[in-house]
Protein backbone atom coordinates (compact mmCIF):
# COMPACT_ATOMS: atom_id res chain seq x y z
CA UNK A 1 0.00 0.00 0.00
CA UNK A 2 3.07 2.49 -0.04
CA UNK A 3 2.19 2.70 -4.20
CA UNK A 4 -0.89 3.98 -2.84
CA UNK A 5 0.91 6.92 -0.96
CA UNK A 6 2.78 7.26 -3.52
CA UNK A 7 -0.32 7.44 -6.14
CA UNK A 8 -1.91 10.51 -3.81
CA UNK A 9 1.27 12.56 -4.37
CA UNK A 10 1.42 12.01 -8.04
CA UNK A 11 -1.44 14.39 -8.45
CA UNK A 12 0.06 17.48 -7.24
CA UNK A 13 2.45 19.06 -9.65
CA UNK A 14 5.66 20.00 -7.70
CA UNK A 15 5.45 16.65 -5.90
CA UNK A 16 8.79 15.54 -6.84
CA UNK A 17 10.31 18.62 -5.11
CA UNK A 18 8.73 17.39 -2.08
CA UNK A 19 9.78 13.73 -2.41
CA UNK A 20 13.55 14.93 -2.35
CA UNK A 21 12.37 16.23 1.29
CA UNK A 22 9.16 14.36 3.00
CA UNK A 23 7.47 12.15 0.50
CA UNK A 24 9.67 9.02 0.72
CA UNK A 25 10.26 9.24 4.24
CA UNK A 26 6.32 9.52 4.89
CA UNK A 27 5.42 6.86 2.97
CA UNK A 28 7.88 4.44 4.92
CA UNK A 29 5.76 5.43 7.68
CA UNK A 30 2.33 5.13 6.58
CA UNK A 31 1.58 2.11 5.25
CA UNK A 32 -2.10 3.02 3.98
CA UNK A 33 -3.37 6.41 2.10
CA UNK A 34 -6.36 7.03 0.24
CA UNK A 35 -8.85 9.42 -0.36
CA UNK A 36 -12.60 10.14 0.25
CA UNK A 37 -15.33 13.12 -0.40
CA UNK A 38 -17.11 14.64 2.78
CA UNK A 39 -20.05 13.06 1.77
CA UNK A 40 -22.25 12.58 4.84
CA UNK A 41 -21.98 8.65 6.76
CA UNK A 42 -24.10 6.08 5.99
CA UNK A 43 -22.96 4.19 9.22
CA UNK A 44 -25.11 7.02 11.17
CA UNK A 45 -28.30 5.91 12.27
CA UNK A 46 -25.80 2.23 13.54
CA UNK A 47 -23.98 4.81 15.94
CA UNK A 48 -27.26 6.02 17.17
CA UNK A 49 -28.38 2.10 17.75
CA UNK A 50 -25.04 1.92 19.25
CA UNK A 51 -25.93 4.75 21.85
CA UNK A 52 -29.74 3.48 22.71
CA UNK A 53 -28.67 0.60 23.49
CA UNK A 54 -26.14 1.92 25.91
CA UNK A 55 -22.86 0.27 24.77
CA UNK A 56 -20.97 2.97 25.21
CA UNK A 57 -20.79 2.47 29.00
CA UNK A 58 -19.56 5.39 31.15
CA UNK A 59 -18.60 7.36 27.81
CA UNK A 60 -21.27 9.88 28.64
CA UNK A 61 -19.47 12.00 26.36
CA UNK A 62 -20.62 10.36 23.06
CA UNK A 63 -24.10 10.46 23.28
CA UNK A 64 -24.42 14.33 23.96
CA UNK A 65 -25.96 16.49 21.34
CA UNK A 66 -22.49 18.08 19.73
CA UNK A 67 -21.01 14.90 19.18
CA UNK A 68 -24.21 13.19 17.85
CA UNK A 69 -24.06 16.87 15.81
CA UNK A 70 -20.71 16.33 14.47
CA UNK A 71 -20.55 12.89 13.45
CA UNK A 72 -23.93 13.12 11.10
CA UNK A 73 -22.11 15.41 8.57
CA UNK A 74 -18.03 16.03 8.50
CA UNK A 75 -18.31 19.44 6.49
CA UNK A 76 -20.47 20.54 9.95
CA UNK A 77 -17.29 19.91 11.97
CA UNK A 78 -15.35 21.35 8.91
CA UNK A 79 -17.00 24.04 7.11
CA UNK A 80 -15.93 24.36 3.08
CA UNK A 81 -15.12 20.18 3.38
CA UNK A 82 -13.95 19.13 0.01
CA UNK A 83 -11.87 15.79 0.87
CA UNK A 84 -10.41 13.36 3.37
CA UNK A 85 -7.01 11.74 3.17
CA UNK A 86 -7.16 8.83 5.25
CA UNK A 87 -4.06 7.44 6.47
CA UNK A 88 -3.19 4.17 8.13
CA UNK A 89 0.36 4.22 10.37
CA UNK A 90 1.52 0.43 11.56
CA UNK A 91 2.01 -0.65 14.86
CA UNK A 92 3.47 -3.94 16.01
CA UNK A 93 0.43 -5.77 18.39
CA UNK A 94 0.98 -7.46 21.60
CA UNK A 95 1.16 -11.71 20.14
CA UNK A 96 -0.41 -14.40 21.65
CA UNK A 97 2.51 -15.90 23.17
CA UNK A 98 3.32 -12.76 25.17
CA UNK A 99 -0.45 -13.05 26.59
CA UNK A 100 0.66 -16.64 28.16
CA UNK A 101 4.33 -15.16 29.82
CA UNK A 102 3.39 -15.14 33.42
CA UNK A 103 6.47 -12.53 34.30
CA UNK A 104 4.89 -10.02 32.35
CA UNK A 105 2.00 -7.28 32.09
CA UNK A 106 0.83 -5.98 28.69
CA UNK A 107 0.18 -2.73 27.12
CA UNK A 108 -1.62 -2.33 23.89
CA UNK A 109 0.88 -1.77 21.31
CA UNK A 110 -0.73 1.20 19.82
CA UNK A 111 -0.33 2.55 23.33
CA UNK A 112 3.69 1.48 23.67
CA UNK A 113 5.94 4.54 23.46
CA UNK A 114 5.36 8.42 22.69
CA UNK A 115 1.18 8.87 22.78
CA UNK A 116 0.06 8.83 18.87
CA UNK A 117 -2.12 11.65 19.45
CA UNK A 118 1.71 14.07 20.13
CA UNK A 119 3.10 12.28 17.34
CA UNK A 120 0.96 11.64 14.02
CA UNK A 121 -0.04 15.27 14.03
CA UNK A 122 3.64 16.46 14.40
CA UNK A 123 4.62 14.00 11.37
CA UNK A 124 2.44 14.80 9.00
CA UNK A 125 3.06 18.63 9.56
CA UNK A 126 4.90 19.16 6.28
CA UNK A 127 2.54 16.90 4.32
CA UNK A 128 -0.29 19.51 5.20
CA UNK A 129 2.72 22.51 4.60
CA UNK A 130 2.58 21.03 0.70
CA UNK A 131 -1.06 20.84 0.24
CA UNK A 132 -1.09 24.19 1.63
CA UNK A 133 2.13 25.37 -0.77
CA UNK A 134 0.53 23.32 -3.51
CA UNK A 135 -3.55 23.85 -3.80
CA UNK A 136 -5.01 27.80 -2.95
CA UNK A 137 -7.08 26.82 0.04
CA UNK A 138 -9.49 28.49 2.64
CA UNK A 139 -9.00 27.11 5.76
CA UNK A 140 -5.27 25.54 6.01
CA UNK A 141 -6.12 21.47 5.82
CA UNK A 142 -6.11 19.90 9.67
CA UNK A 143 -5.47 16.79 10.73
CA UNK A 144 -7.02 14.21 12.87
CA UNK A 145 -6.15 10.70 14.97
CA UNK A 146 -9.10 9.24 16.87
CA UNK A 147 -9.71 12.51 18.87
CA UNK A 148 -12.57 14.24 16.30
CA UNK A 149 -16.12 13.24 16.74
CA UNK A 150 -16.07 11.61 13.21
CA UNK A 151 -17.22 8.17 12.15
CA UNK A 152 -13.33 7.64 11.16
CA UNK A 153 -13.62 3.56 10.61
CA UNK A 154 -16.33 4.37 7.62
CA UNK A 155 -14.03 7.19 5.92
CA UNK A 156 -11.24 4.29 5.97
CA UNK A 157 -13.39 1.75 4.13
CA UNK A 158 -14.75 4.60 1.82
CA UNK A 159 -11.11 5.67 1.03
CA UNK A 160 -9.89 2.15 -0.04
CA UNK A 161 -8.40 1.06 3.35
CA UNK A 162 -9.94 -2.25 4.08
CA UNK A 163 -13.22 -3.41 5.68
CA UNK A 164 -14.69 -3.48 8.87
CA UNK A 165 -13.99 -6.69 10.35
CA UNK A 166 -16.00 -9.14 12.65
CA UNK A 167 -14.40 -7.29 15.71
CA UNK A 168 -14.93 -3.63 14.83
CA UNK A 169 -11.64 -3.04 13.12
CA UNK A 170 -10.59 -1.25 10.10
CA UNK A 171 -8.89 -4.50 8.58
CA UNK A 172 -6.55 -3.84 5.23
CA UNK A 173 -5.80 -6.98 3.17
CA UNK A 174 -1.70 -6.60 3.42
CA UNK A 175 -1.75 -5.02 6.65
CA UNK A 176 -4.52 -6.83 8.87
CA UNK A 177 -5.36 -4.13 11.46
CA UNK A 178 -2.23 -3.44 13.08
CA UNK A 179 -2.60 0.50 12.17
CA UNK A 180 -3.59 3.42 13.77
CA UNK A 181 -5.87 5.77 11.61
CA UNK A 182 -5.51 9.59 11.05
CA UNK A 183 -7.16 11.89 8.68
CA UNK A 184 -6.44 14.96 6.88
CA UNK A 185 -9.30 17.72 6.20
CA UNK A 186 -9.21 20.03 3.81
CA UNK A 187 -11.18 21.89 0.76
CA UNK A 188 -9.22 20.87 -1.42
CA UNK A 189 -11.40 19.00 -4.07
CA UNK A 190 -9.23 15.74 -4.25
CA UNK A 191 -10.39 13.11 -6.82
CA UNK A 192 -11.76 10.17 -4.16
CA UNK A 193 -10.40 6.61 -4.46
CA UNK A 194 -12.64 3.70 -4.80
CA UNK A 195 -14.19 2.33 -1.29
CA UNK A 196 -13.27 -0.53 -0.10
CA UNK A 197 -16.63 -2.96 -1.31
CA UNK A 198 -15.92 -6.40 -0.01
CA UNK A 199 -15.34 -8.10 3.20
CA UNK A 200 -13.06 -10.72 3.95
CA UNK A 201 -14.09 -12.32 7.45
CA UNK A 202 -16.30 -14.91 6.02
CA UNK A 203 -17.05 -17.41 8.92
CA UNK A 204 -14.10 -17.04 10.74
CA UNK A 205 -15.51 -16.16 14.65
CA UNK A 206 -11.52 -16.39 16.58
CA UNK A 207 -11.92 -12.95 17.82
CA UNK A 208 -15.12 -13.38 19.23
CA UNK A 209 -14.12 -16.91 20.23
CA UNK A 210 -11.10 -15.73 21.87
CA UNK A 211 -12.84 -12.74 23.53
CA UNK A 212 -12.48 -13.12 27.33
CA UNK A 213 -15.17 -11.00 28.15
CA UNK A 214 -17.03 -11.94 24.83
CA UNK A 215 -17.95 -7.77 24.41
CA UNK A 216 -17.89 -8.11 20.54
CA UNK A 217 -21.43 -7.89 18.88
CA UNK A 218 -22.93 -9.71 16.03
CA UNK A 219 -23.27 -6.33 14.62
CA UNK A 220 -19.07 -5.82 14.13
CA UNK A 221 -19.16 -3.21 17.21
CA UNK A 222 -18.30 -3.52 20.89
CA UNK A 223 -20.16 -3.67 24.26
CA UNK A 224 -17.89 -1.38 25.95
CA UNK A 225 -19.22 -2.26 29.32
CA UNK A 226 -17.46 -5.57 28.44
CA UNK A 227 -14.42 -4.80 26.90
CA UNK A 228 -11.34 -4.54 28.21
CA UNK A 229 -9.78 -1.85 26.82
CA UNK A 230 -12.62 0.39 27.84
CA UNK A 231 -12.39 -0.75 31.61
CA UNK A 232 -8.28 -0.29 31.49
CA UNK A 233 -8.04 3.17 29.71
CA UNK A 234 -11.52 4.95 29.73
CA UNK A 235 -13.41 3.36 33.30
CA UNK A 236 -12.73 6.24 36.06
CA UNK A 237 -14.13 4.36 38.97
CA UNK A 238 -14.23 0.61 40.34
CA UNK A 239 -13.91 -2.43 37.92
CA UNK A 240 -16.65 -5.25 37.64
CA UNK A 241 -15.34 -8.52 39.79
CA UNK A 242 -16.00 -10.32 36.72
CA UNK A 243 -14.15 -8.48 34.26
CA UNK A 244 -11.06 -7.93 36.68
CA UNK A 245 -11.22 -12.00 36.89
CA UNK A 246 -10.85 -12.28 33.06
CA UNK A 247 -8.62 -9.01 32.88
CA UNK A 248 -5.17 -11.93 32.32
CA UNK A 249 -2.29 -9.86 32.09
CA UNK A 250 -3.42 -7.16 30.17
CA UNK A 251 -3.08 -3.40 32.14
CA UNK A 252 -3.51 -1.01 29.18
CA UNK A 253 -5.69 -1.58 26.25
CA UNK A 254 -6.37 -5.41 24.82
CA UNK A 255 -4.78 -6.82 21.26
CA UNK A 256 -6.79 -10.28 21.96
CA UNK A 257 -9.40 -9.94 19.41
CA UNK A 258 -6.37 -8.36 16.54
CA UNK A 259 -3.53 -10.64 17.61
CA UNK A 260 -5.79 -14.45 17.46
CA UNK A 261 -7.19 -12.90 13.55
CA UNK A 262 -5.52 -14.47 10.69
CA UNK A 263 -5.26 -11.02 8.65
CA UNK A 264 -2.50 -10.22 11.47
CA UNK A 265 -1.00 -13.47 11.01
CA UNK A 266 -0.29 -12.90 7.29
CA UNK A 267 0.79 -9.76 8.05
CA UNK A 268 3.83 -11.26 9.72
CA UNK A 269 5.45 -8.19 10.41
CA UNK A 270 3.23 -6.52 12.66
CA UNK A 271 2.21 -10.07 14.84
CA UNK A 272 5.21 -11.22 17.07
CA UNK A 273 7.15 -8.20 16.68
CA UNK A 274 7.46 -6.73 20.38
CA UNK A 275 6.75 -2.74 20.25
CA UNK A 276 8.75 -0.67 22.40
CA UNK A 277 7.64 -0.60 25.93
CA UNK A 278 4.49 -2.78 25.45
CA UNK A 279 5.28 -5.16 28.44
CA UNK A 280 6.15 -4.28 31.29
CA UNK A 281 8.14 -6.82 33.96
CA UNK A 282 7.27 -7.50 38.02
CA UNK A 283 9.93 -5.86 38.95
CA UNK A 284 8.59 -2.70 36.95
CA UNK A 285 4.86 -3.16 38.14
CA UNK A 286 6.54 -3.61 41.75
CA UNK A 287 8.04 -0.27 41.44
CA UNK A 288 5.06 1.60 39.54
CA UNK A 289 2.88 0.51 42.98
CA UNK A 290 5.32 2.80 45.25
CA UNK A 291 5.25 6.32 42.56
CA UNK A 292 3.80 9.08 44.02
CA UNK A 293 1.25 11.29 41.14
CA UNK A 294 4.25 13.75 40.71
CA UNK A 295 6.81 10.51 40.10
CA UNK A 296 4.08 8.83 37.56
CA UNK A 297 3.31 12.05 35.78
CA UNK A 298 7.59 12.42 35.20
CA UNK A 299 7.86 8.68 34.46
CA UNK A 300 5.19 8.17 31.59
CA UNK A 301 4.98 11.88 30.09
CA UNK A 302 4.26 12.03 27.04
CA UNK A 303 2.93 8.39 26.68
CA UNK A 304 -1.17 7.45 26.07
CA UNK A 305 -0.55 5.70 29.96
CA UNK A 306 -1.12 9.39 31.50
CA UNK A 307 -4.98 8.77 30.20
CA UNK A 308 -5.84 6.63 33.22
CA UNK A 309 -3.67 8.72 35.53
CA UNK A 310 -1.61 7.21 38.59
CA UNK A 311 -4.51 5.81 40.31
CA UNK A 312 -6.20 4.61 37.35
CA UNK A 313 -2.80 3.02 36.31
CA UNK A 314 -2.17 1.62 39.75
CA UNK A 315 -5.73 -0.44 39.85
CA UNK A 316 -4.70 -1.92 36.37
CA UNK A 317 -1.05 -3.19 37.58
CA UNK A 318 -2.88 -4.48 41.07
CA UNK A 319 -5.30 -6.28 39.08
CA UNK A 320 -2.89 -7.72 36.51
CA UNK A 321 -0.32 -8.49 39.09
CA UNK A 322 -3.54 -10.30 41.15
CA UNK A 323 -4.06 -12.58 38.16
CA UNK A 324 -0.81 -13.62 37.82
CA UNK A 325 -0.36 -14.73 41.47
CA UNK A 326 2.27 -12.53 42.55
CA UNK A 327 3.20 -13.25 46.16
CA UNK A 328 5.76 -10.11 46.43
CA UNK A 329 2.77 -8.01 45.50
CA UNK A 330 0.88 -8.33 48.67
CA UNK A 331 3.32 -6.20 50.98
CA UNK A 332 2.93 -3.16 48.90
CA UNK A 333 -0.48 -3.70 47.97
CA UNK A 334 -1.11 -3.83 51.54
CA UNK A 335 0.95 -0.78 52.27
CA UNK A 336 -1.75 1.24 49.51
CA UNK A 337 -4.69 0.02 51.31
CA UNK A 338 -3.41 1.79 54.18
CA UNK A 339 -2.28 4.59 52.72
CA UNK A 340 -4.94 5.57 49.75
CA UNK A 341 -7.99 6.93 50.38
CA UNK A 342 -9.27 6.37 47.10
CA UNK A 343 -12.38 3.68 47.15
CA UNK A 344 -11.22 2.91 43.73
CA UNK A 345 -7.94 1.74 44.63
CA UNK A 346 -9.05 0.43 47.80
CA UNK A 347 -11.73 -1.83 46.93
CA UNK A 348 -9.00 -3.06 44.10
CA UNK A 349 -6.31 -3.58 46.63
CA UNK A 350 -9.30 -5.42 49.30
CA UNK A 351 -10.03 -7.98 46.44
CA UNK A 352 -6.68 -8.31 45.52
CA UNK A 353 -5.76 -9.18 48.80
CA UNK A 354 -8.40 -12.03 48.70
CA UNK A 355 -6.70 -13.73 46.01
CA UNK A 356 -3.06 -12.97 46.25
CA UNK A 357 -1.40 -16.19 47.69
CA UNK A 358 -0.05 -15.46 51.09
CA UNK A 359 4.41 -15.55 51.15
CA UNK A 360 5.21 -18.95 52.75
Amino acid sequence: MIAAFYSFFFRFPNFFDFLNKEADFLASLFSLCGITSAAAPTEYLKYLEWLTNKHHAGMAYLDTPYHKEMRKDPAAFFPGLRSIIVLGLPYALTSTNQMKDPQVCLISGYAAGEDYHLRIPRMLESLVDFLTSTCPVTTRPRVYTDGAPILEREMAVRAGLGWIGRNSCVISPANGSGFLLAEIFTDIPLAADQPFSSEHCGTCTRCVDACPTQCILPDRTVDANRCLSYHSIENRGTIPLEIMERFGNQVFGCDICQAICPWNHRAASRVGNTAPQNSLSIEKMLEVLTLSTDQFSARFRNTALVRTKRNGFLRNIIIGLTNLQVKESREPIEQLLRSETDPMIRYTADWALEHIPQNE
